[in-house]
């Protein structure tokens, strides 16, 4: 019997002791966490007034860089001889990004020191609107409202004023400012007939073939004789023939909006007078014909038979 006692008693004090340890312990590791949590600084994503994120390039880069996913953004200061296109085109992308990223721009000339946003992959910003909601912004810009909630993890609420990132897409016309809207849209209406170095632009200069000061009414764009030449808008062709003037082989097209654009110095054409042609179709291959000092394409656009600076029109 007194085994038993024994026996029962220890146990007694063996669980008594235990739970005291358990009880103890717990009590330990709770304030140990505590202190722990207390120590970890409370991260929390700043708010900004739609005003600073529009005019202060560093605040809006901040802002993008807490909210969207696998796409950077970094504050570049323009350098000498950088312009839009440049700096797209290093970035491997079009320069609809850097205009769709920047709703400060009111023109396409940047300044050197000037600071503009860049974005690590291709898009543009949505500035949100009131009524706005996921589904409403997808289908403005075409884009799956899953791959845009999922790009723009750290947007809890649409904020008016504040923005989103939409990859891969061209910003949208009817919401930039009142300045670059007016230069937007007028880029829109033309399409570089092709790709290559500008040689010559439009305005005074000393003709190469001639050596006298004389007025270019349009631009000339060296590229390889061979090369295709696409239609820079939809339209009628109203002149297509191996003998026009000094442009040589060449081409007119009417585009039904008081624009006429001319295409000169080619070697073949695909097109003829009367045929309806469409923005980007083939219609003839560069050369050298006319006169010229070397494998060219001159592009003029007029409007009211008045020749108007390219520059200002194509992309």
């Amino acid at each position: 019997m007194y085994k038993i006692k024994d026996i029962i008693f220890r146990w007694v004090l063996f669980i008594t002791f235990t739970l005291f340890a358990v009880f103890f312990t717990q009590i330990i590791v709770v304030k140990k966490a505590a202190a722990i949590i207390s120590s970890v600084p409370i991260v929390s994503i700043p708010v900004y007034s739609p005003q600073d994120l529009l005019n202060d390039v560093n605040l809006r880069a901040k802002y993008l860089s807490a909210r969207v996913r696998e796409t950077n953004f970094f504050v570049y200061t323009v350098k000498s001889k950088d312009n839009l296109w440049k700096i797209a085109k290093r970035q491997g992308y079009s320069v609809h990004t850097l205009i769709g990223v920047n709703p400060q721009l009111e023109t396409y000339e940047i300044n050197i020191n000037q600071k503009i946003l860049i974005p690590s992959s291709g898009g543009c910003l949505h500035p949100i609107q009131d009524g706005d909601t996921w589904q409403n912004i997808a289908q403005r810009y075409d884009i799956d409202v899953n791959i845009l909630q999922l790009k723009n993890f750290g947007v809890v609420n649409l904020i008016i004023g504040e923005y989103i990132f939409v990859p891969g897409k061209y910003p949208a016309i009817d919401l930039m400012n009142k300045k670059m809207q007016a230069k937007y849209e007028q880029r829109s209406l033309f399409h570089s007939p092709l790709s290559g170095r500008y040689s010559s632009v439009f305005g005074k200069r000393i003709h190469p073939v001639t050596g006298k000061t004389s007025f270019h009414g349009g631009i000339d764009i060296a590229v390889p004789s061979g090369t295709w030449v696409g239609a820079a808008a939809d339209g009628l062709v109203i002149a297509a023939s191996n003998d026009v003037s000094h442009y040589g082989t060449a081409v007119f097209i009417d585009h039904k909006n008081g624009y006429i654009t001319h295409y000169g110095h080619l070697s073949k054409l695909y097109v003829r007078v009367g045929q309806k042609v469409k923005k980007g179709q083939l219609i003839a291959k560069s050369g050298a014909t006319g006169r010229v000092t070397g494998p060219h394409l001159h592009f003029t656009i007029k409007k009211s038979d008045k020749a108007l600076d390219p520059m200002k029109f194509i992309w």
